[in-house]
C-alpha cells in the first residue's frame, strides 16, 4: 500500500491560552482534520494539550516539543536547532510552519504562513528580540520556501512588495470565524440588546500594546465627550478586554484619568461565554489598529449583530468590506465622528448589522482547509501554488 504523504504542521506558536495567531493555528487544524484531505498530518506543539482533540483522528498525531516552551529565543532556537530533525523523525513529506519561519537547514520542502508585516511596516509596534529575529530569518526563510500563504490579500500584496524575489509564491488562504462564536450565533434566538445592562458601551477586543492604536482610542473618545453635546453619563463608556501587551506604560497612563472617571474599564481575556455575552451587549466595536494579518474580533463582533468601526487599510478593510465604518485610525477627528455615529445613528447602525451579519457568512474554516491543501498539492505535485 503506497504510503500517504505526510503534512507536519509547527504549532509551537500555540500557547495553553491561544489568542490571535495561536488561535488560527488551532482552527485551521481542526478545520483540516474535519474531512479526510488525503494526507497524513503530524502536529509538532509545545502545548500538546492544546490539540487532544486531534490526537485520536484517524492519520493524525500529536508530538510534544518540551524544548521549545519558552520565550522568542528559545522557539528560535528550537525551530532552527531541533525542528528538522523532528521533521525527519516522523518521516514528514512536507514542513507547515505556522509561526513565520521555518528551518534554514531543512531537507525536504516547506510552506511558511506570514501572518503579518507589522515588524518591517510599523517597527516600533513589535518588541524585541522577536524584531531582530524576523529581520534575521524571515527573508532567508520565505526564498527558501517551497510556498508561501497569507491570510489577506493585504498580507499578500505586502510580502510581494518586500520580498518581490518570493512574490511568485505566495497565496491567500482567508481565516474564518471562530468555531466558537459559529456555534454561539447558532444558538441566539433573540436579537442583541445593546447597553441592556445599563449604560452604554463601547468594545474593543485585544491584546493591550501598540499596533492596537489604544492611545488614539482613548484621545478621540476624550474628543467625543467633549463633542457630544450631552452629559458624558449619557454617552458610551468604554471597555477594553485583553491580556497586558509589552511597552504600555505611556497608554496605562493615559487609561487611569478615563477609569478614574469612570468611563473606562478593563478586563483580562474572558471565556468565549462573556466575551460573546459583550459583544451582544456593547454598543459597537472599536478595532482600529494600525496593522493587522486579519482581525478576527470583526468577524466576532459581526457575527453578534454588533456594528463595527475598523480600520480604513490593510487586512481590517479587507475583511470588513462595506459592512463597518472605515476610519483613518490615526486620524483623531475622524475617529470621534465614528464614535458618533455608532452611539447616536441608531438607523446606521441597523444597517451595519444587516450588513455584517451577511458578510460574515463568506469567512469559513472549510474555505481556509481546502485552500491550504491546495497549496500542499501544488508543492508536493510540482504545480504552481500562487494565487493573487
Amino acid at each position: 500500500m503506497t504510503r500517504r504523504p505526510r503534512i507536519v504542521l509547527d504549532g509551537l506558536l500555540v500557547r495553553e491560552q491561544p489568542t490571535g495567531v495561536g488561535h488560527a493555528v488551532l482552527e485551521l487544524a481542526s478545520a483540516l482534520a474535519a474531512a479526510d484531505r488525503g494526507y497524513d498530518f503530524t502536529v509538532l506543539a509545545s502545548s500538546p494539550a492544546m490539540f487532544a482533540t486531534l490526537a485520536d483522528q484517524p492519520g493524525w498525531q500529536v508530538l510534544d516539543c518540551p524544548g521549545a516552551r519558552g520565550g522568542t529565543l528559545r522557539k528560535a532556537w528550537y525551530t532552527q536547532a531541533r525542528l528538522p530533525g523532528r521533521v525527519r523523525d516522523v518521516a514528514g513529506t512536507l514542513l507547515h510552519s505556522l509561526q513565520f519561519v521555518a528551518p534554514l537547514w531543512l531537507d525536504r520542502p516547506s510552506v511558511v504562513t506570514v501572518h503579518d508585516l507589522a515588524w518591517r511596516l510599523f517597527p516600533g509596534t513589535v518588541e524585541e528580540p522577536r524584531r531582530s529575529y524576523y529581520r534575521l530569518v524571515v527573508g532567508p526563510s520565505l526564498r527558501r520556501a517551497a510556498a508561501i500563504v497569507t491570510n489577506s490579500a493585504a498580507t499578500a500584496q505586502d510580502v510581494r512588495r518586500l520580498y518581490p524575489d518570493c512574490a511568485h509564491k505566495v497565496s491567500v488562504t482567508p481565516f474564518g470565524l471562530a468555531a466558537w462564536a459559529l456555534r454561539a450565533a447558532a444558538g441566539e434566538t433573540a436579537p442583541a440588546a445593546p447597553g441592556r445592562r445599563g449604560r452604554p458601551r463601547f468594545l474593543f477586543v485585544g491584546t493591550l500594546e501598540p499596533r492596537k492604536n489604544l492611545e488614539g482610542v482613548l484621545h478621540a473618545y476624550t474628543r467625543f465627550l467633549a463633542e457630544a453635546g450631552r452629559p458624558p453619563a449619557e454617552c458610551p463608556s468604554l471597555l477594553f478586554v485583553g491580556a497586558r501587551g509589552w511597552r504600555d506604560t505611556r497608554l496605562r497612563a493615559a487609561m487611569q484619568e478615563l477609569q478614574e472617571a469612570g468611563h473606562l474599564d478593563v478586563r483580562d481575556y474572558c471565556q468565549p461565554e462573556e466575551l460573546w455575552d459583550l459583544y451582544r451587549s456593547a454598543r459597537g466595536l472599536l478595532f482600529p489598529s494600525l496593522h493587522e494579518g486579519f482581525g478576527f474580533p470583526i468577524l466576532e463582533a459581526m457575527a453578534a449583530g454588533l456594528p463595527v468601526l475598523t480600520a480604513d487599510r490593510g487586512a481590517m478593510a479587507e475583511v470588513a468590506g462595506d459592512a463597518a465604518l472605515l476610519v483613518d485610525p490615526e486620524d483623531s477627528g475622524a475617529l470621534a465622528a465614528g464614535m458618533r455615529q455608532l452611539a447616536w445613528d441608531e438607523a446606521g447602525r441597523q444597517r451595519l448589522v444587516a450588513c455584517g451579519l451577511q458578510r460574515v457568512r463568506q469567512w469559513t474554516w472549510e474555505r481556509t482547509a481546502e485552500t491550504t491543501c491546495a497549496v500542499y498539492t501544488a508543492v508536493l505535485g510540482g504545480g504552481q501554488s500562487g494565487n493573487k
